[in-house]
């Protein structure tokens, strides 16, 4: 099996990213809106590529492959970068 086949395997969307970002983005924390900081692609972070078999779950732009979101959990703490987006729109749920 190729690399890439593996790869392939160990992909999947951004709703993977849920349950890791529910205390920090809420309950539609998936529903958020992120602008990658290396191409510019907009979209939900439920469309980013997202890979969990890594030391955490890393969240990479569907574009461009730039990290844009990194959960790491550990005992008693959570480590979180947002570093590769350039913005993050939240909704108020008010409409």
């Amino acid at each position: 099996m190729s690399v890439v086949a593996r790869t392939e395997e160990l992909r999947l969307d951004g709703n993977a990213l849920g349950g890791a970002l529910l205390e920090l983005l809420g309950p539609e924390g998936t529903a958020a809106f992120g602008t990658c900081g290396s191409c510019g692609t907009r979209g939900e972070l439920a469309r980013l590529v997202v890979y969990v078999r890594c030391p955490g779950i890393v969240g990479r732009c569907p574009a461009c492959d730039a990290m844009l979101v990194a959960v790491v959990e550990g005992p008693g703490r959570t480590w979180v970068t947002l570093a590769g987006l350039r913005s993050l729109e939240l909704g108020h749920g008010g409409g």
